[in-house]
C-alpha cells in the first residue's frame, strides 16, 4: 500500500503533478472519487510511459509494479500551448487508452522517441509480459465520454485553524 507523488516534466518545465496510489488504496476510495483517477496499465504496456535515462534493468521491475496503480494528474503548465508560465486553472488530465478517441498524436510520440533515443515499438515489445490487475470503476471518462473541468471562481475562505 503506497502513495507516490510524481512531478511530470515536458522538456525543462514542470507540467504538473501526478498522485499515484496502489490498488489497495484505490479500492478504498468512494466511487465519486475513483472516477477522478486513471489506470496506468495501458500507458506502460504501450510504451507511452517512459523514464528517460533510467537503465532498462532498473526500469522494468518498477514498471511492472506501476502497471497496477492509479493516477490523478493535475496539469498546471500547458507547455504544449506555448505558455511561458503556468497560466489559468489546473486541469485534471486523463490517461490515453486503447480507445481510438484517446490516441496520443503520433508526431508527439515520434518527437519524444527521437529526442531521447526511444523506439515505442521496442518498448511495447519489451513490456508485452507486464501484468496488470483487471481494471474496474476506473477511467470514468473513457466509459462515459465525460470529463471534469476546473474553473477559478471567487469563494469565501474558510479557515479552520489560524495561520502560523
Amino acid at each position: 500500500m503506497y502513495i507516490l507523488i510524481i512531478t511530470i516534466f515536458d522538456s525543462s518545465a514542470a507540467a504538473g503533478v501526478e498522485y499515484v496510489v496502489s490498488r489497495q488504496i484505490f479500492d478504498s476510495l468512494p466511487a465519486d472519487e475513483q472516477r477522478l483517477w486513471h489506470s496506468h496499465a495501458h500507458e506502460i504496456k504501450s510504451g507511452l510511459w517512459v523514464n528517460p535515462r533510467v537503465p532498462n534493468a532498473l526500469e522494468k521491475p518498477e514498471l511492472e509494479q506501476l502497471a497496477g496503480t492509479f493516477g490523478k494528474f493535475w496539469c498546471t503548465w500547458q507547455v504544449d500551448r506555448g505558455d511561458r508560465l503556468p497560466l489559468g486553472a489546473p486541469a485534471l488530465m486523463v490517461s490515453p487508452q486503447v480507445d481510438p478517441a484517446a490516441v496520443v498524436r503520433p508526431s508527439l510520440v515520434r518527437h519524444r522517441d527521437d529526442r531521447y533515443g526511444f523506439s515505442t515499438a521496442d518498448l511495447r515489445a519489451a513490456r508485452a509480459d507486464v501484468q496488470a490487475a483487471p481494471q474496474v470503476q476506473v477511467d470514468y471518462w473513457l466509459r462515459h465520454r465525460k470529463g471534469f473541468a476546473v474553473d477559478v471562481v471567487p469563494h469565501e475562505m474558510k479557515c479552520h485553524a489560524p495561520f502560523p
